[in-house]
This record gives structure tokens, sequence and C-alpha cells, in this order.
């Protein structure tokens, strides 16, 4: 069950945390709260592809904004131009006048410590055309001298050649218990839009078992 079913949502309020945290009092506003939710991650993912994790936290009068990218000059700009249209467009999509809206950026100092980092790395440099065989050994020397990662599995499907068949490639590296519910396993899926068709990626990193969490009242 533990290889078919997402390694995060299996793991959900074990070793991992929500990304949204909110609580309506009315069954509408849980509703609202949540297409809006989804609004503002297709909005800031489709915006900025090198973005790893959107984290969304909100009560009756402000909503709290927290995203995570290895580079942040990316997405605020050269004169933080871009800081105000996001901020103009998930208000547009909140339409509360009474919210306030706050955007936190926080970087992503280790690339290859993230699967969705990597995953994102992985979709940019086949769509720049880099050969499969030379990416495959320089990732895992990259993967290989992070000490946090103990296994990685990463898993490609799609034309990656010329000839115009779809392959299915397949790299694993250590150990990856995705069976044990205590094993810290991070889970990221991405898309890289090439010349030949989509290739989609999957890739699975482990680091180490890690306690269950301990919720304060």
């Amino acid at each position: 069950m533990g290889q078919k079913v997402s390694s995060y949502v299996l793991r959900l309020g074990l070793n991992q945390t929500w990304q949204s945290n909110y609580f309506p009092t009315k069954k509408k506003e849980q509703a609202c709260w949540l297409q809006q939710d989804k609004l503002i991650r297709d909005y800031l993912f489709s915006r900025f592809p090198e973005i790893t994790r959107v984290k969304i936290e909100r009560t009756k009068v402000e909503l709290f904004v927290f995203v995570y990218s290895p580079n942040v000059s990316l997405i605020t700009g050269e004169s933080n131009d871009n800081l105000d249209q996001i901020l103009t467009k998930i208000t547009d999509i909140v339409n509360e006048k009474k919210t306030i809206v706050k955007l936190y950026l926080n970087e992503e100092r280790k690339i290859y410590s993230s699967a969705q980092a990597i995953a994102n790395d992985l979709a940019r440099k086949l769509e720049s055309r880099v050969a499969w065989r030379s990416l495959q050994q320089d990732f895992l020397r990259k993967v290989a001298a992070e000490k946090e990662i103990q296994g990685i599995k990463v898993r490609i499907g799609g034309c990656l050649e010329k000839g115009g068949i779809a392959q299915r490639k397949k790299i694993s590296q250590g150990r990856m218990p995705s069976s044990t519910l205590d094993s810290l396993i991070e889970e990221a899926r991405t898309e890289a839009n090439t010349i030949y068709g989509q290739i989609g990626i999957i890739v699975q990193i482990y680091k180490g078992k890690e306690k269950k969490l301990k919720y304060a009242n």
C-alpha cells in the first residue's frame, strides 16, 4: 500500500504537516476558502515554476502566504515589481475587503535536499535539451554529496530522444522504505514540456526515520 498511495498523504499527521492551516466556522466559508486556496496555488505554480512549496494560513482578518523557492530574486524581479502584481492577484482571488493579504518569501538554500526542487531542476534541464545520459550521471553525483538524503528514486516517462518512442526510465540510489510510516519521505511531481512532447517526472527522497509530531493543545 505504501507504494501505491502518495507518501505525503500516507504520513500526514505522523511526520508530515498540512500545507494549509485554517479553521472556518461556517460550511460556506469552508467551500469558499478551499476554492481560493486552489486558485492561489495554481496561479503561483503556473507563473513561477521554480517554486518548491506554498503554505497558506488564514484567520478571519488575515491571509498569510509562505512561498519557498531556491531563487527568490526570480519571483521578486529586479525592482520588486512582481510583488505588487502577486499581491493584487491574490487579493482579487480572495475578493474580500476585510481580509489583509501578507506574502512571505523563503529561500531554499539546499536545492538537492528538496524533492520538488530536484524535480524542477530535472524538468528545466530536459526542456533545455540536455542529453539524458550526461544528465543522469551529473544528477547522481550531486545527490550523493548531500548527507541529508539517504535514498532517492526518480521515475521519468515520455519521449526522451529523437526517436519519438515514449520510454520509462528509473533511477534509484540508497534505501527507500516506503512501507514504514516512521520514515520521512518527500514526493514531488512535475512535467517538462519539450519539443518531443510532455515528460512526466516523479521524485522521492528518503531522509531517515523521524518520530511522530507532537501537537500542542
